[in-house]
């Protein structure tokens, strides 16, 4: 099956993962979580909680009982800590490492923290923790990447990118990109 195809086999959806952060979080600050708590904390309605948890208990990931509690199962909670962690690192990733906003980072990180498997995630985790060790290499990779130019702004030179082929330029399809960046951030 083509990838793209596989999109929706993923195991959790985005609003999946949220409910199932929700209920860790509020378990964590609370002790316990209820369906107007959860409902509240995502800014959603009691029924669309309601529905959610039904669909959350057929996976097996929670339990409830009406007007009770709800409980994550143990793939619930791993669930859980595995997409916070996810959006953790790839947070800090683009904070720290591609010097994004802090914002934008946490917002880029929301969208994908459910989607990326644990073993790109390791290998993310290790990247992002080797780029800001104390590793004479990783003190010149920093160096470099704040200082590097993309230069491939135009078809002669795109072809001598390592990135981009063809005579077609990759930072042409953002918009107001323009092709130009100065010490690794967008103009």
């Amino acid at each position: 099956m083509e990838i793209w195809k596989r999109f929706n086999d993923k195991e959790l959806t985005h609003s999946m993962a949220h409910y199932l952060q929700a209920v860790a979080g509020l378990k964590q600050d609370k002790g316990h979580a209820r369906v107007g708590d959860i409902a509240d904390r995502l800014g959603v309605s009691k029924s669309g909680v309601t529905s959610m948890l039904r669909s959350l208990s057929s996976r097996g990931l929670v339990t409830h009982e009406p007007y009770g509690c709800v409980e994550l199962t143990e793939a619930g909670r791993r669930l859980a800590r595995r997409t916070e962690s996810n959006r953790q690192v790839l947070t800090m990733f683009f904070t720290s490492i591609l010097r994004v906003p802090k914002e934008v980072a946490y917002e880029d990180a929301c969208m994908i923290e459910h989607l990326v498997g644990p073993e790109s995630m390791i290998q993310f985790l290790r990247l992002t923790a080797f780029i800001g060790s104390d590793d004479p290499t990783a003190e010149r990779f920093r160096t470099a990447f704040r200082h590097y130019q993309h230069r491939c702004a135009n078809k002669a030179a795109s072809r001598e990118c390592p990135v981009c082929k063809e005579g077609h330029c990759l930072a042409d399809t953002f918009p107001g990109l323009g092709g130009k960046f100065e010490e690794g951030m967008v103009e």
